[in-house]
């Protein structure tokens, strides 16, 4: 009965931990978001690519909370309506880290110091529009704020990281996980 009873207690105890391994508040927390202090005078710009909306949604809260310039990034080349129709180029951008052209590129980025970049994940890396979006500008020192939509977080955490990888010399922030997006931008410093 003892052994039972300790077995039990094991293995509730292994599956908490498990479970708290994988919180989904653990994705990028390496990034200085407590060492930033709130500074009303940041200008800020919310940029995002949105095949169905969601995104796009999303980007719109952003927006609401901090009185952000917004940016909607649009492939020279469009996309499928719906993005199950274009899986097959989806997936070979994805996969052989291809960068689409951007149809409108704004000249103005110089003039921001904080920009959230939003993207669905698709085949486990953000649209590669927005990383070529990224690639066209010297954001060293810039805020720079992944967010993205998805259906499972199985690829956050490679998707943050491209982000990342595409601007090596910016200041990283804990990009958005769930939740009220005015108490991830408060935790993070953006806003008060």
């Amino acid at each position: 009965m003892k052994r039972t009873f300790f077995y039990y207690v094991f293995m509730v105890l292994a599956i908490m931990t498990l479970a708290s391994a994988c919180d989904k508040d653990d994705f990028d927390t390496d990034y200085p978001s407590d060492e930033i202090e709130y500074d009303g005078s940041r200008k800020i710009l919310v940029a995002y690519f949105s095949a169905t909306g969601n995104t796009q949604r999303r980007a719109e809260e952003i927006v609401a909370a901090t009185g952000a310039d917004v940016y909607r990034i649009e492939a020279s080349e469009p996309y499928a309506s719906n993005p199950y129709d274009d899986s097959d180029r989806i997936q070979n951008e994805s996969y052989n880290n291809l960068r689409p052209g951007v149809g409108n590129l704004p000249e103005n980025i110089d003039e921001y110091d904080v920009i959230f970049v939003g993207s669905p994940i698709w085949w486990h890396n953000p649209a590669m529009v927005v990383c070529t979006f990224l690639e066209n500008y010297d954001l060293e020192g810039k805020i720079v704020i992944p967010f993205f939509t998805y259906g499972s977080t199985e690829y956050l955490q490679q998707s943050i990281d491209k982000i990342h990888e595409v601007t090596p010399a910016s200041v990283h922030l804990r990009t958005y996980t769930g939740g009220g997006v005015e108490s991830w931008l408060r935790d993070i410093h953006i806003i008060q």
